[in-house]
């Protein structure tokens, strides 16, 4: 199943492992094995001499691709994250807070012209009481000089 290869100096087989990596045991003249264990992508997982694990290396990390351009200094995305959130709340928010503002100015012109309709009822009844005082004065003014036209009719004609 494996593959064996003789030299002068040592002998190496290949194993295949369960997990799809390879297993690559060498064996030296003078009786050293060496075991290298190897994951499917080829990265040395463990290396053993003689039953002691000399070296566990982990398997590569993926290599990232090249970067496009450069990364942005600190500090700029958390800045142009603060002025945007700020610009949105504004322009959602003052509409908001101009009406709430226009609510409580009509509130008070409303007060306001509740005062001012008591004040002109009061001044329309002081007026209508005023008038129909006048109209008793003129009334009575009236009957007095009729009374004074009566009485000054005899004395009138004598005098003629």
């Amino acid at each position: 199943m494996g593959e064996t290869m003789q030299q002068e100096e040592a002998t190496m087989q290949i194993q295949p492992r369960q997990d799809g990596g390879k297993s690559i045991v060498i064996t030296k003249r003078n009786g050293e094995t060496q075991r290298i264990e190897l994951s499917t992508a080829g990265d040395v997982i463990t290396s053993t001499v003689q039953g002691q694990t000399t070296a566990t290396v982990a398997p590569a990390a993926p290599a990232l691709p090249p970067a496009r351009r450069k990364a942005l200094p600190d500090g700029v995305v958390p800045m142009m994250a603060i002025i945007f959130g700020s610009v949105t709340v504004m322009s959602l928010f003052t509409p908001i807070i101009k009406a709430w503002a226009r609510r409580f100015e009509r509130r008070a012109e409303y007060t306001q012209q509740a005062l001012v309709e008591q004040r002109l009822a009061a001044i329309e009844q002081a007026i209508e009481t005023v008038a129909v005082e006048v109209e008793r004065i003129s009334e009575g003014q009236r009957f007095t000089t009729k009374l004074l036209a009566d009485k000054a009719q005899p004395e009138m004609e004598r005098v003629r």
